[in-house]
């Protein structure tokens, strides 16, 4: 198997650096991002670090509502949500998380944490992916969630 160029592990990593800031990326790509940093750290080295601070988006999409409301965790206060995915972070990560919902164009945001690996909404164990609190009472994102449980 060859080695990857650190040439190209660099001009990736600083794409998904960037959008990480900005737009968002997807849990996934959260993922590779902190996979290309550790690939780096091996490949230079004695450099100085790289610029890895700063603000971390995930941006999630969804088809509905009915999936934004299948996703809430009641056994939160305030409520948490739960996102479907293969990898999650480890417990006690922080990150912003950006939902768009397909059907109405809607975008809520939210700062969250990590506080679960695969125990869905519903206590099931069958699902991949990660529990998130909100770590600040405001957010666009919990008032949805809010009104999504209420209504």
């Amino acid at each position: 198997m060859t080695r990857p160029d650190p040439q190209e592990l660099l001009r990736e990593f600083a794409a998904l650096n960037r959008r990480r800031r900005d737009e968002g990326i997807s849990p996934l790509e959260l993922q590779r991002w902190q996979d290309l940093h550790r690939q780096l750290q091996r490949a230079f080295p004695g450099r100085p670090p790289l610029a890895t601070g700063g603000r971390v988006r995930v941006r999630i999409e969804l088809n509905g509502e009915e999936e934004l409301r299948d996703s809430i965790m009641t056994n939160m206060r305030p409520v948490g949500l739960f996102v479907h995915t293969p990898f999650a972070p480890e417990a006690g990560y922080r990150f912003s998380l950006r939902v768009f919902v397909k059907a109405s164009g809607e975008t809520w945001d939210g700062d969250v944490e990590v506080v679960s690996h695969n125990v869905g909404p519903d206590f099931s164990t069958a699902s991949l992916g990660m529990g998130l609190r909100f770590t600040k009472s405001e957010s666009t994102l919990a008032a949805a969630l809010e009104r999504l449980q209420a209504g």
